[in-house]
């Protein structure tokens, strides 16, 4: 009897996976990992027994994986001896070392997202443009956890090492963001996805380049001191005051909610230009619109906070990137290589967020702790969905935008005014 041994990948090998798997998926990650780490044993390549002993995934799982890996250029195919008669097996092997590998990966990635953020008209076409060294990120909100993959993008060189320098800029709120990107007064913005709807709908020429957060974060919340009772379920909304600030992204998603749970005439909707919580604990209203760490701020004073999350009743994409119409088109080297960046910026916060974080503290009137905790909490929460586990991070579909889009026209949420 001959025994054959076969290397397995196991927990140890699990940072590995994790580092690459915002650039090719899961499966991928977990085939790329393997090999990898096979090349530092030995320079046979892996056949497909050995991919799928060592890596745990099926036969179908492997063909989808290689051929991604190969597309990408991360890995190439190659044959082995065999005792038996017919063409020889198929094996695989990496085609350079970790680190060259991981850059790579990161660039094909980025360079898909761009191509499927192209009109279908303009796919497969090539910039040949001059590409600037320098970019602006205008970001939707004032230093916090949920940007810690930029800022750490920065703080690790990620950006540099790609051949870029960015500069980022704050901007109270979605709305203004992407006014920023219309104007070109930065080059890529970060903006919810509804609102993203509403400016195209308008006819502003700015397009999704990569999403975030894969699920909105809006919430509808309240102080059980003030409401009454637990807030458990969307019923007991009928004939509440809620509060939502004016041109927000939280407003228009607060809206939908009440309209897909068929409540959006049962309930007063006050403007609380932009001090829900006051407006809360004033008693002026009962319930508001926010993000889902904004109760928390309740919660370290003590009270009692309950939350309804609006993507738990329907799928909406959460912060997104955005580009200026021009700039996708002219621009294509310079976007890939800040999504690259921002992709290694991200897969780094996931395995650490505190250096980032402690630096955001910095600008910010939280702790270190704290800001690291609402990033984690972000990832495990809206970070991921099956379109990410598959395919890598910030991937994004057109059904969940039309998705979207049907929702909000049948809503009367597609115009600026209805909740201006």
């Amino acid at each position: 009897m001959r025994i054959r041994e076969f290397w397995a990948l196991d927990d140890e090998d699990r940072e590995l996976i994790a580092r690459l798997a915002p650039g090719a998926g899961e499966d991928a990650a977990r085939v790329l990992a393997y090999l990898l780490l096979r090349s530092e044993i030995t320079d046979d390549p892996a056949t497909e027994l050995a991919l799928r002993i060592g890596t745990g995934l099926n036969r179908s799982a492997i063909g989808q994986a290689v051929d991604r890996l190969e597309s990408a250029g991360v890995v190439e195919r190659t044959t082995v001896q065999s005792s038996t008669r017919g063409r020889p097996p198929s094996a695989w092997r990496t085609t350079a070392e970790i680190e060259s590998v991981v850059q790579r990966l990161y660039r094909q990635h980025a360079a898909t997202l761009i191509e499927r953020a192209r009109p279908d008209t303009e796919r497969g076409s090539e910039t040949t443009a001059p590409t600037e060294d320098e970019l602006t990120l205008g970001l939707n909100w004032r230093p916090n956890g949920l940007h810690l993959p930029f800022y750490t993008a920065g703080l690790t060189n990620q950006y540099e090492t790609f051949g870029l320098d960015v500069g980022i800029e704050h901007y109270d709120g979605s709305h203004p963001a992407l006014e920023a990107v219309s104007s070109g007064a930065v080059d890529v913005g970060v903006v919810g996805a509804a609102t993203v709807l509403r400016a195209r709908a308008d006819g502003e020429p700015i397009v999704p380049i990569a999403v975030v957060y894969q699920r909105a974060m809006a919430v509808l919340y309240t102080v059980r001191e003030r409401f009454g009772e637990p807030l458990t379920g969307v019923a007991q909304l009928r004939g509440r005051r809620i509060g939502m600030p004016a041109r927000s992204e939280t407003r228009v998603l607060g809206r939908l909610f009440l309209n897909q749970v068929a409540l959006d005439e049962a309930v007063e909707i006050i403007d609380t230009a932009g001090e829900e919580q006051d407006a809360l604990l004033s008693g002026d209203v009962d319930v508001v619109t926010g993000s889902f760490s904004d109760p928390r701020q309740l919660e370290r004073q003590g009270m009692t906070v309950d939350t309804l999350i609006v993507a738990d009743h329907f799928p909406i994409y959460g912060p997104t990137l955005v580009v200026h119409e021009e700039t996708l088109a002219s621009e294509t080297p310079r976007l890939e290589r800040f999504l690259a960046g921002t992709i290694a910026g991200w897969a780094e916060t996931c395995h650490d967020p505190t250096p980032a974080a402690t630096h955001v503290a910095e600008l910010s009137d939280s702790s270190p702790g704290r800001v690291a905790r609402t990033f984690e909490d972000a990832l495990g929460s809206f970070g991921t969905s099956e379109a990410v586990t598959e395919n890598g991070w910030g991937w994004q579909r057109e059904t969940t935008w039309d998705r979207l889009r049907g929702a909000l026209t049948q809503g009367t949420l597609l115009s600026e005014s209805e909740t201006a």
